[in-house]
């Protein structure tokens, strides 16, 4: 059985996944939307892309058997299953402190770009720039006007998904701290999640 490790409330964590090896992330509680980057092993100028891989799936969120393309358009990750209704973003920019501050918080706030940023710091790695994430369970559904809304997720306790490494990569998950009665994406309870990685 492989170990299962913790993605504590509001914090980031990060894993080395060598090709051919996934890593199963776990919305534990259901509610949760995490956050999730790749970056090249050795090169974090190197990232998952969300708009190259959209451009090759033609759709707007990846789904189970796509193909996640890195900034140079190269295969990087297979989004190899979910069990979740499938319901992910891959257009929202990350919350970072600049978002936080948009919403009248002075002091400071957890957020995912920040979680990134300590997740590759815990490996001795940095990145110049947050890139878009694929939002997994984050659920943005699209009026007929084309104007999104913030929902609670739809996914339920024990979901999974399984993103096998096409390269070696860093793969770094945030527990998104969002919890702004605005923007309800976490059911406005940030919880934990949890994490394996597989062979």
């Amino acid at each position: 059985m492989p170990t299962t490790l913790e993605v504590p409330a509001r914090q980031g964590r990060a894993g080395l996944v060598r090709r051919g090896q996934a890593l199963r992330v776990i919305n534990t509680l259901g509610h949760q939307v995490v956050d999730f980057w790749g970056f090249g092993a050795d090169d974090t100028t190197l990232y998952l892309s969300m708009s190259h891989t959209r451009v090759r799936a033609g759709h707007v969120n990846p789904r189970a058997g796509d193909t996640l393309l890195d900034s140079r358009r190269e295969p990087m990750i297979l989004f190899e299953s979910d069990d979740s209704p499938g319901v992910h973003d891959s257009l929202l920019a990350a919350c970072d402190p600049n978002r936080y501050r948009q919403f009248g918080i002075a002091s400071f706030h957890d957020s995912c770009a920040n979680n990134m940023e300590r997740a590759l710091a815990a490996l001795d790695r940095k990145s110049a720039i947050c890139p878009q994430p694929l939002n997994l369970w984050m659920n943005i559904p699209f009026t007929a006007e084309g104007q999104w809304q913030f929902r609670e997720p739809v996914s339920k306790p024990g979901a999974a998904v399984v993103m096998r490494a096409l390269v070696d990569c860093v793969m770094v998950m945030s527990a998104c701290p969002q919890d702004q009665s605005s923007v309800p994406v976490n059911a406005g309870k940030p919880v934990a999640v949890h994490y394996q990685l597989l062979d």
